[in-house]
C-alpha cells in the first residue's frame, strides 16, 4: 500500500553544510514487481502541452529529458519573476532552488533505473521572496526556444521584431546582444549552419573544378580581390570562397588557398581540380 507524503530531515546538505528539509514518498523508491505491470504508470509523465508558466508538476512526475524539465523550471521562474540557482545540474541530476536563501523553494529531479526515466523525487513548492519581474533563468538558450516555436510562422524574425515578441508574451526586456544570438541560434537549428550549408552547395551541386583569379580593387583602400569560383548543374557562376589581400603574391595566395582547403577537405581526396594562371593550385597542391 502507498504511504502518504511524509515531512523528512534528508542527508543531503547545502552549501552551507545546513540540512536541506525536504518532501518526500517512500514510494517513489518502491521496487517495480513483475506481477504489476502497470505499477510505473501510477506516476504521471509531465503534460507537455501548456501555456508559459503554467507547466505544473509534483513529487513523482516523470519527464522524458532532462533538458525538458530544465525548460520547464525556467518557464515557471521567468512567468513569476524570481531568481533560480543550480544547486546540482549534470547528465543525471538536477537540483534547483530559489536565489534567495532564505526561500526554502526546492525541486531535485533524478535519472530512476527502474522507470528508465527522469523524476521528481524531492518538491517543496513554496516560496517566500519577493518578486521583482525579472529573472536570471531567460539566458540565450531559452530565448532561442521561445524565438524558434514563433519563426515557424515567422522564418524571418529580425532582432528588434524578437525583442517585441518577448515583450508582449512574456512580460521579458532582454538585451538586444543576447536576443541577437538567440535569433541565430534558433534559425541555426531551424535552416542550418549557413556556411555549412553553402560549403555543401558546392561539394553536392557543383563540378568539382574550380577557377581561381584575382583583380585590383579600384576603390580609396585598393588592395587585390582573390577569389575561387565554380559552376552548378545549370551552368551559373558559384563563388566558393573570396578574400581581400594587399597585394596579389605568393604570401596572399598561400594564404587564401590554404583556408580554402581547410574549409573544402583535402584536394588528392575529394578530387577538386583547379584553373588558374601563374601555378596558383601548385601553392596548395605541393
Amino acid at each position: 500500500m502507498d504511504q502518504d507524503v511524509r515531512f523528512y530531515e534528508s542527508l543531503m546538505q547545502d552549501d552551507d553544510d545546513d540540512p536541506v528539509y525536504d518532501y518526500e514518498s517512500e514510494t517513489l523508491h518502491t521496487p517495480i514487481s513483475s506481477d504489476d505491470e502497470s505499477s510505473k504508470h501510477k506516476f504521471s509523465e509531465f503534460d507537455d502541452d501548456y501555456e508559459h508558466g503554467e507547466g505544473r508538476f509534483e513529487l513523482g512526475t516523470r519527464f522524458a529529458t532532462i533538458d525538458r524539465f530544465k525548460e520547464v523550471v525556467k518557464d515557471s521562474f521567468i512567468a513569476e519573476g524570481r531568481e533560480l540557482r543550480w544547486i546540482k545540474n549534470d547528465k543525471e541530476r538536477v537540483r534547483v532552488g530559489c536565489i534567495d536563501d532564505e526561500c526554502p523553494w526546492l525541486v531535485h529531479l533524478s535519472y530512476n533505473k527502474s522507470l528508465q526515466c527522469y523524476q521528481v523525487k524531492t518538491y517543496k513548492n513554496d516560496h517566500t521572496c519577493a518578486r521583482d519581474m525579472g529573472s536570471n533563468a531567460a539566458d540565450q538558450h531559452w530565448i532561442s526556444l521561445k524565438v524558434e516555436k514563433r519563426m515557424n510562422t515567422q522564418p524571418h524574425m529580425r532582432t528588434n521584431e524578437a525583442i517585441d515578441f518577448l515583450r508582449e508574451e512574456f512580460s521579458l526586456t532582454a538585451h538586444p546582444k543576447m536576443v541577437y544570438r538567440a535569433v541565430r541560434e534558433a534559425r541555426e537549428r531551424i535552416m542550418g549552419n549557413e556556411r555549412e550549408q553553402y560549403s555543401n552547395g558546392f561539394k553536392t551541386g557543383c563540378r568539382p573544378l574550380i577557377h581561381l583569379d584575382g583583380c585590383f580593387l579600384k576603390t580609396y583602400y585598393g588592395g587585390q580581390l582573390l577569389t575561387a569560383v565554380a559552376q552548378d548543374a545549370n551552368n551559373q557562376f558559384y563563388v566558393v570562397a573570396y578574400g581581400v589581400a594587399k597585394s596579389e603574391t605568393k604570401e596572399s595566395w598561400k594564404w587564401f588557398l590554404t583556408l580554402l582547403e581547410e574549409d573544402l577537405g583535402d584536394v588528392q581526396t575529394h578530387g577538386w581540380n583547379f584553373m588558374s594562371d601563374q601555378q596558383k593550385v601548385n601553392l596548395i597542391i605541393t
